[in-house]
């Protein structure tokens, strides 16, 4: 080939190298690197679901757009990759409040000394209730977030657990025996 001949491009600068996430980099480190990362690498390392990532590339490919473009993420084959260069500047725009991983070494006790939002079926299986018990009682409570630091989030779909609120409860109805919270049968 001459120095005439032009070259295709296919790939921009910053996506010629598929890199691995580093465990002595911070999540600035992280987000300040040029390349390519498996999206389950670089969930784990800003300790958010890989799931909420997807849902949201997901919508906004609903939208008519390509969360490529739009957030730095799609999925090659059978693994979802992030752009980087894309992907930083939209997580910092758009970061949703971190939702917390149940350690698995964790018992029931020791999540319930934990602060953060964590997912209602992750806790659920560290105590003696059910997701259906507490959303049933959720949905009977005219301000479930504020009483029982429980509620359905529209933006992640699902229901979370602010784990400060949501201790004092399961102390005031397992220690307690507040069951109805302050309800009669009847209501």
């Amino acid at each position: 080939m001459t120095q005439e001949q032009t070259v295709d491009k296919i790939f921009n600068d910053d996506e010629m190298k598929l890199l691995n996430v580093k465990p002595e980099w911070t999540e600035d480190d992280l987000l300040g690197q040029e390349g390519i990362f498996f999206l389950k690498d670089v969930a784990q390392k800003l300790q958010v679901h890989s799931s909420e990532f997807k849902k949201e590339a997901r919508s906004i490919e609903k939208n008519g757009l390509d969360p490529w473009d739009v957030m730095g993420i799609r999925k090659t084959w059978t693994h979802w990759q992030v752009r980087m260069k894309k992907f930083a500047p939209y997580y910092r725009a758009h970061r949703l409040p971190k939702i917390t991983q149940v350690d698995p070494e964790w018992d029931g006790n020791t999540l319930l000394s934990q602060s953060g939002r964590f997912y209602l079926t992750d806790v659920c299986e560290k105590i003696p209730f059910s997701t259906h018990q507490i959303r049933y009682q959720v949905r009977r409570c005219a301000n479930p977030k504020e009483e029982y630091g429980v509620w359905k989030d529209d933006q992640y779909k699902a229901y979370l657990v602010d784990m400060e609120r949501f201790s004092a409860w399961m102390k005031r109805i397992w220690l307690h025996g507040d069951f109805n919270g302050g309800r009669t049968e009847e209501d």
